[in-house]
């Protein structure tokens, strides 16, 4: 009988902190490649060198490195599988990470880290610093058109496996306004698994792209509406429930309020305004939601917040919180009404 490993020591425990970077961005290039999807059954590297126009002496260095993360798994005929882990990598899942795990590996992100120092120094967004204006005002421009699906899609997938309505019972007959909604995603889910409501998606024009296309093929485009806008100046009014997923995080605490107080401005007295992103709990079992706070400070001098902390945005901005749903190591829920 085995006793637990020893714990290591200092120097090689660092050293496999710092190196977990590598591993990441092997997994970020196995996502880009689409190699999971080849992986319906084991293959050698050279076989899905051929299948990905990889380069199979160096893809195997990449698959080996996923192996040590526990994403594959290195068979004893030199064939490589998915573990449980890296289905999820594959663009068919039902809970799909691939194009997040190729949006990180993308070099703007590489870029900002590199000037991660910057943001230490002096609390302004690294991303800014690394490539010259804000992360929003980037992606608007055609030329970073790339970036910018990419992002859009990471966000669509994520999205798709978002579970608010494990979270929040919409009441029956309500319209959803999906403020900072995207190209629709989230909305569309929760009209296909709510015939009953209706919506409404508001983002910027280059995000909802598509949109109207991605309502009508999930069979929901009659009972959805498309507008495009910018949330800092005007939220549809109308609504019944107001939705903010994902989207006050991505901002300081005054720019959060700003987009609070259109929201409120639009929200008749029984309209509910439900945030939901992670929330720091105290419980949480990995570094994800510590590490997730850093990453929205360096690229966006944003931060994710308790539900104390956005009580405080809330009293600034004419509501009250009236709910709060912590979920440990998943997204959160926040609800506020009108005061």
């Amino acid at each position: 009988m085995t006793g637990p490993l020893p714990a290591l020591p200092p120097r090689l425990r660092l050293i496999e902190i710092v190196s977990s970077a590598w591993i990441s961005a092997a997994v970020s290039a196995l996502a880009e490649l689409g190699v999971a999807d080849h992986l319906d059954e084991p293959r050698t590297a050279a076989d899905l060198a051929r299948l990905t126009g990889a380069h199979a002496e160096a893809l195997s260095r990449f698959l080996h490195a996923a192996c040590s993360a526990g994403v594959l798994t290195a068979l004893d005929d030199g064939r490589f599988a998915l573990t449980e882990v890296g289905e999820v990598l594959r663009g068919d899942h039902p809970q799909s990470m691939r194009q997040m795990c190729r949006l990180t590996g993308m070099e703007e992100f590489a870029r900002t880290w590199a000037h991660a120092v910057h943001t230490a120094r002096t609390g302004e967004p690294a991303f800014d610093a690394a490539h010259g204006r804000p992360v929003w005002e980037y992606m608007s421009d055609p030329d970073h058109a790339r970036f910018s699906r990419a992002f859009h899609g990471a966000m669509a997938e994520s999205a798709a496996g978002h579970a608010v309505s494990a979270l929040y019972d919409f009441p029956e007959g309500a319209h959803v306004v999906d403020v900072g909604g995207g190209r629709g995603a989230m909305l569309a889910r929760l009209l296909t698994e709510h015939p009953h409501l209706t919506g409404t998606v508001l983002d910027l024009p280059n995000a909802v792209q598509g949109a109207d296309k991605l309502l009508a093929d999930a069979g929901v485009g009659a009972r959805a509406t498309v507008v495009a806008g910018s949330f800092f100046e005007h939220v549809p009014e109308g609504g019944d429930v107001y939705l903010l997923s994902r989207v006050i995080g991505n901002w300081n605490d005054e720019d959060s309020v700003r987009i609070l107080r259109a929201v409120r401005a639009a929200m008749r007295p029984e309209a509910r305004l439900v945030v939901v992103g992670h929330m720091p709990t105290g419980e949480d079992r990995t570094h994800y939601v510590r590490a997730l706070d850093l990453y929205m400070f360096v690229l966006l001098q944003a931060r994710l917040r308790t539900p104390e902390q956005y009580q405080e945005l809330f009293a600034r901005s004419g509501l009250e919180l009236s709910r709060a749903e912590l979920r440990p190591d998943s997204e959160s829920l926040v609800e506020a009404r009108p005061v």
